[in-house]
């Protein structure tokens, strides 16, 4: 794109400030009025006559104000009498990084959040363009240095917090006893059934249960799943509401015997009905998922290309129709998961419903702890899909984890998300 030619300016940063660094208020910009500053911080680059695109009930309407990069994060300051304006819409797009260069003058500026905030800025056209265009790039370069310094300066913050709220093994009795009294279950209850993994050697030897049922009630519905692995509790919203995972009625079940009473009640849970969902309709096999995963590694490690042909081959994985439609199911089911065997998709789903749903568990203790409750505690087969034992190389390349590798350490290197 040649200079001069108007275009978009896309750019993903974190402009929520960090509570992890003392605030301050201290005028440190060259215009009026003051802003509240954090210490330290100081202007890079300022854009004046700027219009910041707000939804509101007449729909989208425009605040005039100045737009400022600083060292840590991107500040607006709308002028004291904002007026309504409508402008035309831009149908040109650029994706702007740390190492791009910027061969355009920007009308519009889309900076995406990692809160999910999407910010909308537009330039005026009076012969402000060198500003649009220093303003634009500041912000892209300056995401690098943010945030080394916002990691140094949040370091110690994040590490008292994280010496409060402990990571959970899900091995003994206390942690299972620890989590319940977090998710305020009151109405549930720790069963040792399966301490001796007598009951089923794929479930943890703790189990949630309704306070009402008996261990010899609950050990007669064991025999009416798959792998002898019954309906447990997940998750426990505050309303009441319950996510429950359990494999598939086994063949051999018979609905007319008696003792269906104590599957009733593990479903039922004390709750008028029970909505169960099975995890394997419309949603890819893990053999799918594995083999979606490995072509967008494929991409990224691959030779630079351009950007239409990468978004190509980046649909072309169906990496994100995959994520699609599990998010998709995720937000829409709060019932008992149904799977087979328990242990493939349903430890997907169970973990992306409590990141959705719970704000600790997008926490780094409460992701490991989710991972150990939901993966580990609850038998994924890694050993088979991870094929650690190398008795087959079609099994490896075939039947893989729904968890792709390093994703575990990679989400526990990210910081906490703010959803809710």
């Amino acid at each position: 794109m040649e200079p001069g030619l108007s275009g978009l300016g896309v750019w993903f940063l974190n402009c929520g400030l960090p509570s992890c660094i003392p605030s301050c208020r201290q005028n440190v910009f060259s215009s009026s009025p003051p802003a509240i500053c954090l210490a330290g911080e100081y202007v890079q680059e300022e854009a004046s006559c700027v219009r910041k695109s707000v939804l509101s009930r007449d729909g989208k309407v425009y605040v005039p104000g100045t737009l400022y990069c600083t060292n840590l994060r991107v500040v607006f300051l709308p002028d004291p009498s904002p007026s309504t304006e409508v402008v035309n819409s831009f149908t040109k797009a650029k994706v702007l990084t740390a190492s791009s260069t910027l061969k355009f003058i920007p009308e519009e500026l889309v900076v995406y959040c990692r809160d999910f905030r999407v910010l909308k800025f537009h330039f005026h056209e009076s012969g402000l363009e060198p500003q649009a265009f220093r303003v634009t790039m500041a912000i892209a370069q300056a995401r690098e240095s943010g945030a080394a310094c916002l990691s140094e300066n949040g370091q110690a913050g994040r590490e008292e917090e994280e010496e409060e709220i402990p990571t959970l093994l899900f091995e003994s009795l206390c942690d299972w006893e620890m989590e319940l009294k977090r998710l305020r279950a009151s109405s549930w209850r720790v069963s040792p059934v399966n301490e001796r993994f007598d009951m089923s050697t794929s479930l943890p030897k703790y189990l949630w249960v309704p306070a009402l049922l008996l261990d010899n009630e609950l050990k007669r519905a064991f025999a009416h799943f798959n792998e002898r692995r019954v309906p447990r509790l997940c998750w426990h919203h505050p309303g009441g509401s319950v996510l429950l995972r359990a494999a598939s009625f086994h063949a051999d079940s018979d609905p007319e015997k008696e003792d269906m009473r104590s599957v009733e009640t593990l479903l039922l849970a004390g709750h008028s009905q029970c909505v169960i969902v099975d995890t394997a309709a419309d949603l890819p096999s893990p053999a799918e998922i594995q083999q979606a995963y490995l072509k967008l590694r494929a991409l990224y490690s691959s030779l630079v290309m351009s950007d239409e042909k990468w978004l190509s081959a980046l649909e072309g994985t169906r990496w994100l129709e995959h994520v699609r439609s599990l998010l998709g199911r995720s937000f829409t089911l709060f019932p008992s998961l149904l799977e087979s065997d328990d242990r493939e998709l349903n430890c997907l789903l169970a973990s992306l419903v409590q990141m959705v749903l719970d704000p600790h568990a997008r926490t780094l203790s409460g992701f490991q702890s989710l991972l150990q409750k939901e993966w580990v505690a609850s038998g994924h087969p890694f050993l088979q899909r991870l094929n650690l034992l190398r008795q087959s190389d079609r099994d490896e390349v075939s039947d893989r984890s729904d968890m792709p590798e390093g994703g575990a350490v990679e989400w526990c290197k990210s910081p906490p998300l703010s959803l809710l």
